[in-house]
């Protein structure tokens, strides 16, 4: 309790201190301090910084790199918005950002003699680019950074991908942003890919840390995109004329079946939305996410590759720990023609007790059920032995020989909910709310697709080592589920994300068909650990959990 009660102290105080002076007035201290007295009028680099803060911000803001080869790479001195198109950054960030490196001709990193500047530093001066880079308003959280970097905190991403080789695609990295322990906040930020030809995108990797919920891309339909401000910002852009290009609720690989792709025109913009929950009760977080993008030149792929995310707002959930069921339907009345879909998975909250998909029939009935949340272990193919809801991790299903729709009938999706919480709860945006929604992918044809024959057995389950986790998020007592391992004296460990084994015993089944151990908290605090067990034969099986 006295450890809560401190960093309540902590970050209290930071809204006294951070009230002091606007955001780019700590910036313009950072570069009075560390720059001026070199970069003054006639210094070779061409970049002034010695004057009054309104000079000094508008020889950074938005302004064409000096040097030839930044300025050749399209890096702006401070590029609004994103750090990593910012010359300035290059040349201050001394290896925070690892992804971040000066290429041939850009010189060396800044301060040259000793280099004075320290992390918190730096890492101010990219959240106020992060943030939009503007001259005026308080929006960083000083404090919240200066114990990131002094007492500590959670790196969501430690080890980040490397980006694509410059013939295959590129590498957005999203963030970081930072959060206080036990707190969550959603951004939306626009993003332009500067692409000087229209391309196509036949695979997506998205790198998330395990505390985010989840990360989406958009694509402006128009050039509606200079309606938003540069950086981090709280309105999404959904009446601006945009379509979704992926969603992930973790880290995953989406690669396009072949003949099918994304197709993005000369300088696509995007927009990125990112949703982060600290579930540490002791240290803030950065929470990043990369996105590595693979592209093909355009006109290869036969089929663009579409995706929609329709969602069921009409829900209430009463706080009575019964269940509640909601049905929606998805069509295109009049409209005879299909769509094929490829991939399909869902999403609710923490209340979220099971999700099914099944085909319309023209009568307007259920059809063919086709996907279930809960068949985690056969990725959503209906018909598992043991169904157990996982909201955080639902599987998607895919169709290798796409699953014909027509547009007229469509499809129904089905959610139900238990509250067990104190209030009722809604369609909402933070993770106290709930929502109701599916995504899905598809084409408009399949004429000329080398498809595989659709197999007799495509919906027959296929069942390897698994071990599901229930409830999850889970309380003291909590039981995992295991398929394929032995009947022998089980290993458990718990592993928190610094890789550090926080409890280790052996457990015996207390349910062999379905298998089943019963499993114990041990006063772990709150956060996301992987548990690991394994049988006396070496096989052994691994998943994520959740402790609040």
């Amino acid at each position: 309790m006295k450890k809560f009660v401190l960093l309540i102290g902590i970050f209290g105080s930071s809204l006294f201190l951070y009230s002091q002076s606007s955001t780019f007035e700590a910036v313009y201290n950072i570069v009075q301090n560390n720059c001026a007295s070199c970069h003054i009028s006639g210094h070779e680099s061409g970049l002034v910084l010695n004057g009054t803060i309104s000079e000094v911000y508008d020889n950074l803001y938005d302004m064409t790199a000096h040097n030839p080869a930044a300025a050749a790479a399209n890096k702006k001195i401070v590029f609004p918005g994103d750090p990593y198109k910012s010359f300035f950054f290059s040349k201050i960030n001394n290896g925070l950002a690892i992804d971040v490196t000066l290429k041939a001709g850009e010189g060396t990193s800044c301060p040259k003699d000793t280099f004075t500047i320290e992390n918190k530093e730096i890492e101010m001066v990219r959240q106020w680019i992060i943030y939009g880079a503007f001259e005026t308003g308080e929006y960083v959280d000083e404090e919240l950074i200066a114990t990131f970097y002094e007492v500590g905190g959670i790196q969501s991403v430690p080890s980040p991908p490397a980006a694509p080789a410059v013939e295959e695609g590129f590498q957005i990295h999203y963030g970081p942003y930072f959060l206080k322990p036990e707190d969550e906040h959603e951004y939306w930020s626009k993003f332009s890919t500067e692409l000087t030809e229209d391309i196509e995108v036949k695979k997506l990797d998205v790198v998330m840390g395990d505390y985010s919920h989840h990360y989406i891309i958009e694509k402006y339909d128009a050039p509606t995109h200079y309606l938003n401000p540069f950086g981090l910002r709280t309105e999404d852009p959904e009446f601006l004329g945009v379509t979704l290009v992926t969603a992930n609720q973790y880290s995953d690989v989406l690669e396009l079946p072949e003949k099918t792709a994304f197709s993005w025109g000369t300088d696509t913009w995007l927009d990125l939305n990112s949703h982060y929950i600290n579930y540490s009760s002791e240290f803030p977080i950065a929470c990043e996410v990369y996105i590595n993008v693979y592209t093909q030149p355009a006109g290869i792929a036969l089929y663009e590759m579409h995706a929609d995310l329709p969602a069921n707002y009409d829900i209430y959930i009463p706080n009575d720990n019964t269940p509640h069921t909601f049905e929606q339907t998805i069509r295109d009345p009049g409209n005879n023609d299909e769509i094929f879909i490829w991939g399909l998975t869902s999403h609710t909250h923490k209340y979220g007790d099971d999700y099914d998909v099944y085909m319309r029939t023209p009568d307007g009935d259920r059809g063919e059920k086709i996907f279930d949340a809960s068949c985690g272990a056969t990725n959503g193919i209906p018909g598992c032995v043991d169904e157990i809801y996982d909201y955080q991790h639902p599987p998607i299903r895919y169709w290798d020989t796409f699953l014909p729709v027509v547009a007229d009938d469509g499809i129904i999706h089905e959610a139900t909910f238990i509250n067990d919480g104190d209030e009722p709860v809604s369609f909402g945006m933070t993770s106290d709310d709930e929502m109701m929604l599916i995504i899905y992918f598809y084409i408009d044809d399949t004429t000329g697709l080398n498809l595989p024959v659709a197999a007799a057995l495509e919906n027959t389950p296929v069942e390897d080592f698994t071990i599901d986790v229930f409830p999850n998020p889970a309380q003291d007592v909590f039981y995992a589920g295991i398929d394929g391992l032995e009947n022998t004296p089980l290993s458990v460990e718990l592993i928190d994300l610094t890789g550090k084994i926080t409890f280790s015993d052996t457990y015996e089944m207390i349910s062999v068909s379905p298998a089943v151990i019963k499993l114990e908290r041990n006063g772990l605090p709150s956060g996301i650990y992987m548990i690991k067990i394994a049988d006396t034969k070496g096989n052994s099986v691994s998943r994520k959990i959740l402790f609040q």
